[in-house]
């Protein structure tokens, strides 16, 4: 192991420093000139004179004319040399909450960012955009008219790293109190309406968000967490007519809605209300690789016109050479060809985990719910002894989980887990339920 080298200068500085800070060298007291002490230490006087000069900077003597150096009176505030044992934060991968290697063709993607490197690096020399790049809010411009029926200009896109950063804009221009939600919540999202103080008014039902008032609805209706059903249409014309008698706006977090194994993707709310009273947000953490973080936002034109005043506070947190890649990847087709094979892959997935779950419930010990989308299942136990036993069997394999609060269920993912493991996966975490 090599030992960390620490320049001449710095060292002599340390010595010096701390005998200002032990008293050893009292106030107005005069050092050495920088000939005699480089003399005395046999070292060179570049080397006084550059410890000598970082003790000047931060404060700890002053240079007099044809006095030489004096030292200065210097509050010695007890702080020690060391810092005392910090905890570290222990953030261990969760294997089955990744994407599998199969999911995702890194090789095309690659050759897709080489050739941003190769056509377009002069782009990577300038400044970001804070609302995003054009190349690919004019790409997301294009993929949600065709896949979801959201007519809008490209201006109306803002891109940002995740959802939380995007609501953290959203909240920014337009203040509200309070937020409506189906239960339960989307926790990342709620996260960001606790920090501005927003008082949450969780809902069961549609019906009962009818009858309340709220800033904001925030919403998955084509794929509501965690079980991925769907906003039937008469509930969406309620919320709409809600939304428009309140002067409230709709925010359609429409982050997974094409992964539907037994029926069609359903139109978006933002296609019902033309937009005017509907924030558009759409991700593709679930498509891609989730270490690309790219989400987008689409304002309604009310939202749009406060914004374009103000778009310059906010910083843009996506990487140009990320933004301008996803956007080459998404014009040469790559994309959608990617999704489309993505689709099959999740759903041979899911069947696998759907018959494996079943296969070791024949005590009925749980029902199974979420398999119609999504990669994660929601298990109903009946009892809270056997949720604890499925929750200690998770934390031994160091695998992922949430509680839904208040039920003896919980939310599994299993998008990294590989499908051959996933039937000895499913027997291990089921042990003794």
């Amino acid at each position: 192991m090599t030992s960390i080298h620490i320049p001449l200068y710095y060292r002599l500085y340390e010595d010096i420093k701390d005998k200002i800070l032990r008293n050893e060298l009292t106030k107005n007291s005069k050092l050495e000139s920088i000939r005699s002490l480089s003399s005395r230490l046999d070292i060179s006087t570049t080397t006084v004179e550059k410890a000598y000069n970082q003790l000047l900077v931060e404060g700890f003597i002053r240079s007099k004319p044809r006095s030489g150096y004096l030292v200065n009176d210097v509050e010695n505030l007890n702080k020690g040399k060391y810092h005392s044992y910090i905890d570290p934060i222990e953030h261990p991968v969760k294997e089955n909450n990744k994407l599998t290697t199969d999911l995702f063709d890194i090789k095309s993607y690659k050759s897709t960012v080489n050739k941003v490197f190769n056509y377009q690096a002069d782009k990577l020399f300038t400044e970001l955009d804070p609302r995003g790049e054009e190349e690919l809010r004019e790409e997301i411009r294009k993929y949600i008219l065709k896949e979801r029926d959201v007519k809008c200009d490209v201006n109306q896109i803002i891109i940002g790293p995740g959802i939380q950063n995007l609501l953290t804009i959203l909240l920014s221009i337009y203040p509200g109190k309070s937020v409506t939600y189906l239960a339960p919540e989307f926790k990342k999202a709620m996260h960001i309406f606790r920090s501005f103080d927003y008082t949450l008014k969780p809902r069961q039902t549609t019906t009962e968000i009818a009858r309340i008032k709220a800033d904001f609805l925030y919403i998955s209706p084509s794929n509501i967490y965690p079980t991925g059903e769907v906003l039937k249409a008469q509930e969406r014309n309620k919320i709409i007519k809600w939304a428009h008698r309140n002067d409230s706006y709709i925010i359609e977090d429409d982050y997974n809605f094409f992964i539907r194994y037994n029926s069609y993707t359903v139109p978006s709310v933002h296609s019902y209300d033309n937009g005017e009273r509907v924030v558009y947000v759409g991700s593709f953490s679930k498509t891609i690789i989730p270490s690309i973080r790219v989400s987008y936002m689409v304002l309604p034109l009310s939202l749009y016109n406060i914004y374009k005043e103000r778009y310059n506070d906010f910083a843009q947190g996506v990487s140009k050479l990320e933004q301008l890649s996803l956007a080459q990847f998404m014009k040469d087709g790559l994309y959608q060809r990617h999704t489309k094979k993505l689709y099959n892959q999740y759903k041979e997935k899911n069947e696998i985990m759907k018959h494996a779950l079943q296969r070791y419930n024949k005590k009925k010990q749980f029902q199974i719910r979420g398999t119609d989308s999504n990669l994660h299942v929601v298990l109903d136990f009946r009892t809270k002894t056997q949720l604890k036993t499925f929750s200690r069997n998770c934390d031994r394999f160091h695998l992922k989980y949430d509680v839904i609060q208040g039920q003896n269920s919980v939310i599994f993912p299993y998008s990294g887990i590989e499908n051959k493991n996933i039937k000895t996966l499913a027997r291990d975490l089921l042990y003794n339920i």
